[in-house]
């Protein structure tokens, strides 16, 4: 895996693939949260990132996964989940513009700008990171 550098951000995706427990990211993310614990660093991400995995749940009627999602996105020793605050969501109206994102994706990416990630964690290859952060795309690490 390549080298991680902390403050890392998690788009929604990672959240998904490891509580939904998608088999082909396994060790991927078995791997990267190893990594994480063993160097001690700092995961941030969007309390946005909750309401987009709970669409699915709640759509399915699946109580059982409601309850994994809101028991996993909170903030902990290792993870800082971000309000969408007034200054999150004019930052993200910039980035929408200089980036070309939706506006859920700009809400991602402006919340690891202002949290000065170092490296983004996603599998959606349409987001586009300013120069100086790192993106780390899932599917890239299956090797």
């Amino acid at each position: 895996m390549e080298i991680i550098k902390s403050p890392i951000y998690f788009d929604t995706n990672v959240f998904i693939y490891s509580i939904d427990g998608y088999e082909e990211y396994y060790d991927v993310l078995a791997n990267l949260f190893q990594i994480i614990a063993e160097n001690d660093l700092l995961v941030i991400t969007s309390e946005l990132t909750l309401a987009e995995c709970l669409v699915k749940p709640m759509k399915d009627g699946n109580e059982e996964a409601i309850k994994q999602f809101t028991a996993h996105i909170k903030t902990s020793d290792t993870l800082k989940v971000k309000p969408v605050s007034r200054k999150i969501l004019i930052r993200s109206a910039k980035v929408r513009h200089q980036l070309s994102l939706k506006l859920p994706d700009a809400i991602h990416m402006a919340t690891a700008i202002e949290q000065q990630c170092k490296t983004f964690i996603t599998n959606d290859r349409k987001l586009c990171a300013p120069n100086n952060m790192q993106r780390v795309y899932l599917k890239d690490l299956l090797g």
